[in-house]
């Protein structure tokens, strides 16, 4: 069982708690009751934990002298079912479970990246780098888009009440190719998976996936097994050359595929981008064909021009998401 919240006595201050649940890591933090600022801000493993009630119970017995009021929890996955296991983790999440673990308070349920989605309402120019500028209508669709441990990609629409957002399972889309050696990529990761979603090349197990494709394509050895290892062997003073155009053709299927998407939704809004992923290698994606790519639409090349794009800067994205859903229920 978690902590008990119910025999904290009445005199305690009352706090919110949210939580981001994604593929490696599970975030906590608590909120003071109407406020936005985060505090106790953790990260755990989910690996170390069987399940979230386990994960809940471990933070909250760091934290004396509150009161949970209320909940609200972003996770990746269906997290519209009543049970359902977030994308790329082990866990199986039973809401009813949860809500008993945390006493019977009121638990929000939302997409994890519903939740970053709507954190890019709450930022500021010193929040974000601009990667292209534009101009925002700011009546059309909003895209925000971000690898990490999978894709996840949300539209928002602002409303006479403030902004909705449009969850999507966009990384699950079908991955196209448009050279010669996206094709052979392609061929090599339909052999492996099958159906190839974007989210297998344009996330971090993705990286992986197209540096292992193209040692194989060029008949090098393996010697990198991680993203964070492809990635520094890329940025290197003294690059190496594969890990490096794994990460150029990263940078330039990230474009072409957020481009398509901006085609489909209209995203005259502009594009936010997050991703602790690629703020790992900002200067190299800043200098990449991103922005070439996104825009080589062909005939609509001109629709694409004038669209802005902001890679966000900011941490926590999801817990200030989850808190911003609180705030506005």
């Amino acid at each position: 069982m978690v902590v008990g919240i119910t025999d904290i006595v009445s005199n305690k201050e009352f706090y919110n708690l949210v939580g981001d649940i994604g593929g490696t890591n599970a975030r906590f933090a608590i909120v003071p009751v109407g406020s936005s600022e985060l505090t106790s801000i953790k990260t755990l493993h989910c690996e170390k934990f069987e399940t979230i009630q386990q994960a809940l119970q471990f933070y909250l017995s760091s934290i004396k002298d509150i009161q949970i009021s209320s909940a609200c929890i972003a996770s990746a996955g269906t997290v519209h079912l009543d049970a359902f296991k977030p994308a790329n983790n082990d866990w199986l999440i039973n809401k009813s479970d949860v809500s008993s673990a945390l006493n019977n308070i009121q638990v929000s349920w939302i997409n994890d990246f519903n939740a970053q989605a709507l954190a890019t309402t709450t930022l500021t120019d010193n929040d974000v780098v601009t990667i292209k500028a534009g101009i925002e209508q700011p009546d059309r669709l909003r895209l925000v888009i971000g690898p990490g441990t999978g894709l996840g990609v949300c539209g928002l629409i602002r409303s006479s009440s403030g902004w909705v957002s449009v969850p999507t399972q966009g990384g699950h889309s079908d991955l196209a190719s448009n050279t010669t050696l996206e094709v052979e990529i392609l061929t090599l990761l339909q052999k492996k998976f099958g159906h190839v979603a974007v989210e297998r090349v344009l996330s971090g197990p993705g990286i992986v996936n197209l540096y292992e494709a193209l040692c194989q394509i060029n008949g090098k050895e393996i010697l990198f097994h991680s993203p964070s290892e492809i990635t520094a062997a890329a940025i290197n003073p003294n690059p190496d050359n594969l890990s490096k155009e794994t990460l150029h053709l990263f940078c330039k299927i990230f474009g072409s595929v957020t481009g398509s998407i901006a085609l489909t939704t209209g995203s005259l809004g502009g594009i936010y981008i997050t991703s602790d992923l690629i703020r790992n290698f900002l200067d190299f994606f800043i200098d990449s064909e991103f922005v070439q790519s996104f825009e080589n639409k062909g005939r609509m090349k001109y629709y694409m021009t004038d669209i802005p794009i902001y890679l966000s800067k900011k941490e926590n994205m999801g817990l200030l998401g989850a808190t911003h859903y609180l705030n506005h229920l």
